[in-house]
């Protein structure tokens, strides 16, 4: 049995350069180790670990030789890390904040000011009932279509516009008594 290297609450380094079928992996980031795959489920393997991504949340499986030790025992950086995370959550989700940055945000948008659009419109949650990634890409694509005029030209009234109409539809000569 191989002696497990990295332990829950140590700080580390996660490489720059990850194989071509980690593509969708962050690298060159710091991180905490959560636990190994032996630590988390039982078993032998202990080269394959979760981490909490300072840039993130937490992500499985990150390999041994993926990682490089910058300091034991620093579980309490992840407080900090959630603090940041969920400021700049906060920030990113204002749709005031949103609309002043449009242009940034259509060309690169951050989940939160995507799920704050879907929410303006009343569409629940990118990621739907069963947490698919396909669901939260397909819903994040079709968000961003229809907002990216808006956003570019920092639209904000017009986004509102447009929402109360298609919230609450025009009603016709004919619905009246």
């Amino acid at each position: 049995m191989s002696k497990q290297v990295f332990h829950k609450g140590d700080l580390v380094h996660v490489t720059k350069d990850m194989p071509s079928y980690m593509s969708h992996f962050t690298g060159d980031t710091d991180a905490i180790v959560i636990g190994s795959y032996a630590d988390q489920y039982g078993g032998s393997d202990t080269k394959d670990y979760t981490l909490h991504l300072k840039s993130g949340g937490q992500c499985s499986w990150y390999e041994e030789n993926q990682l490089t030790l910058i300091e034991a025992n620093r579980i309490d950086l992840l407080e900090t890390w959630e603090q940041e995370r969920d400021a700049e959550i906060e920030q990113k989700s204002d749709l005031d904040w949103i609309f002043e940055n449009g242009p940034e945000v259509a060309e690169s948008p951050h989940g939160a000011s995507l799920q704050a659009l879907a929410d303006s419109l009343g569409l629940g949650s990118l990621w739907g009932s069963r947490g698919e990634g396909i669901t939260y890409y397909t819903r994040s694509m079709q968000i961003l279509e229809i907002a990216s005029p808006y956003l570019i030209a920092k639209d904000r009234v017009g986004w509102a516009k447009m929402v109360f109409a298609r919230v609450q539809p025009e009603h016709t000569p004919s619905e009246e008594k």
